[in-house]
């Protein structure tokens, strides 16, 4: 090949990088898809006000209410959770520290505990809140749903068959 044939290769493999790279960059910035709103939807991805209003069936004066209800709830939750994540930091904070003593250690798991029993405090009140809104043929739906809710809360751990397996009892025998 000769030097001219070689500049001209270059050239356009230089133009081709190049309208690669602006289709690329036009894609992801103007034509990339819209992530999906938040707004409602719990941790599991799903609204649980429009569940509320489709399986419950709470009519729209219940659901005005519902809003209002899980707009204060997560006022409160929030410092509830920062609080909750500033223990958790200092609890796990000890293991850099040489030689800490087992009453600190307590001392820490014990403003954790402190602070979960006050989350889940609150959880329960506004689950009470909630169910309160609820007519007498709504109740069961709703029941079934906060049972729901209350499985997945509790962990990915958890067996929907019996109980879980427990150290202190064994199921075979000597």
């Amino acid at each position: 090949m000769t030097m001219p044939t070689k500049s001209r290769i270059l050239g356009i493999l230089v133009v081709i990088l190049l309208a690669t790279n602006v289709a690329m960059l036009v894609f992801f910035v103007f034509l990339k898809p819209q992530p999906p709103q938040k707004q409602g939807k719990g941790r599991g991805g799903y609204d649980v006000a429009v569940i509320l209003e489709k399986e419950v069936g709470f009519s729209k004066q219940q659901m005005d209410t519902y809003n209002h209800l899980r707009e204060q709830h997560w006022e409160k939750m929030k410092p509830s959770f920062m609080a909750m994540r500033t223990a958790k930091d200092s609890f796990y904070q000890q293991l850099y520290l040489d030689g800490v003593a087992d009453s600190v250690v307590n001392r820490y798991g014990d403003t954790i505990a402190y602070r979960q029993k006050s989350i889940d405090m609150q959880i329960f009140r506004h689950f009470q809140q909630v169910r309160g809104l609820c007519t007498d043929e709504q109740r069961p739906r709703f029941d079934s749903l906060v049972n729901q809710v209350i499985r997945k809360m509790s962990g990915p751990y958890r067996r929907d068959k019996g109980e879980r397996p427990d150290s202190t009892h064994s199921n075979h025998k000597p």
